[in-house]
């Protein structure tokens, strides 16, 4: 009996995950059309996101500019432990689900700077 691989991920790390996932010829060639998908989705996305990244920076200013005058009025308090323990237990499943994701939009940020 094979368990989803969902529910083996939750608690495996990237390399468990990986090795289940090429356990079965069904699965690899389904993963390997999901992380081909995923990498071309991120060179979409990487170069739309490096031709707007003035609007994009200015974004991520005002955000930062409006949590910073906001904190005064309600401070939240973060206990920032926590966020590190939460963020180990999730980094596997992170890796897998993103990895290639990421990989694309670097690949297409790089493609849409070195672009004339």
């Amino acid at each position: 009996m094979h368990l989803p691989i969902a529910m083996v991920a939750a608690n495996a790390t990237v390399e468990e995950v990986i090795k289940l996932i090429l356990s079965s010829p069904n699965t690899a060639v389904k993963g390997f059309a999901v992380m081909a998908t995923q990498f071309l989705i991120g060179i979409a996305f990487g170069y739309l996101v490096a031709r707007a990244l003035k609007y994009i920076l200015a974004l991520i200013g005002l955000i930062v500019l409006l949590s910073y005058i906001t904190s005064f009025i309600s401070p939240v308090p973060i206990d920032v432990n926590t966020l590190v323990q939460v963020a180990k237990a999730l980094l596997p499943l992170f890796t897998l689900s993103t990895g290639p994701f990421l990989a694309g939009v670097v690949v297409g940020g790089l493609i849409a700077l070195f672009k004339k």
